[in-house]
């Protein structure tokens, strides 16, 4: 089995620890080649890169972009570029969906005092540190304030997608953000499909949409759901990705690099990903 993750957070979104460190315990783990997907911005790649070349370790720009289908509702959209992709013009456009992030993280904050959960907005703008805001830096503040135990508990009871302190995003449609990733030259997957109610609908809609791969090999998804992933991107013409989708919320969340795939599905993408740059 060889190791790569191309699906990985750090503090530059909803992540608890940096690009840097990121890196090295995917070097750690005996990774070949990683990609820093952070949500909406690509600010943390650089530093990644400067650490895995000090490691020895291959680090591809990535981003993963949350879209919006009116039949499916919110997907998540995993872009992968090479280093002389142009990717100044990517974060500006990206920019607009950070703001977007923004309002909706005071929206959600607004919510839960409805609720009769006090937070400081404040502390969850502390707590990001200047990265993109986003559900997690929330569930930390409500977390730090003892509404809750743990950030798992936050998501539970108020943030999960049907819960009362939910709010919905506006957000790039399904084609548009694959036109985005496409236009830079990068090359689109689809994030963590089995975590959608209607996966197989949402990984057909991805692939009308001129999308290429799919995230098969995912955290702790199981031989079943590999199974039928493989299937359908058989099916479909899509190449399987890996992603840990590390953020390091949680004590018992899987480290970078230790979600196993195939030799020759790595190898596959691997090479896909490094002829981005020919």
């Amino acid at each position: 089995m060889a190791r790569v993750d191309l699906h990985l957070h750090s503090t530059y979104s909803d992540g608890t620890r940096s690009p840097e460190w990121v890196v090295r315990q995917a070097a750690a783990n005996g990774a070949e080649l990683i990609a820093l997907t952070d949500h909406d911005t690509l600010a943390g790649v650089a530093d990644a890169q400067a650490e895995g070349r000090r490691r020895g370790l291959e680090v591809v720009a990535g981003v993963e972009i949350g879209v919006n289908d009116p039949l499916l509702g919110e997907l998540h959209v995993l872009g992968f570029f090479s280093n002389d992709a142009p990717l100044e013009d990517l974060e500006r456009q990206l920019t607009v969906y950070r703001t977007e992030r923004e309002s909706r993280a005071r929206r959600t904050v607004a919510r839960l005092t409805d609720l009769g959960v006090e937070l400081e907005y404040d502390t969850v703008v502390r707590l990001a540190d200047g990265a993109s805001i986003g559900r997690p830096h929330i569930a930390r503040a409500m977390v730090a304030a003892g509404h809750v135990e743990s950030v798992q508990e936050a998501f539970d009871r108020y943030l999960r997608n049907d819960g009362p302190a939910y709010v919905p995003r506006t957000l790039l449609s399904l084609a548009a953000s694959i036109e985005m990733i496409h236009h830079a030259g990068g090359f689109s997957s689809l994030a963590h499909p089995t975590r959608y109610e209607r996966s197989s609908e949402a990984v057909e809609a991805f692939a009308d949409a001129g999308g290429q791969g799919i995230e098969i090999y995912y955290r702790n998804d199981g031989p079943e759901e590999i199974a039928n992933g493989a299937r359908q991107a058989q099916q479909l013409g899509l190449i399987p990705t890996v992603g840990s989708d590390f953020h390091g919320l949680h004590p018992d969340e899987l480290r970078p690099a230790t979600v196993a795939m195939p030799a020759h599905a790595a190898r596959e993408i691997t090479d896909i990903l490094r002829s981005l740059s020919t």
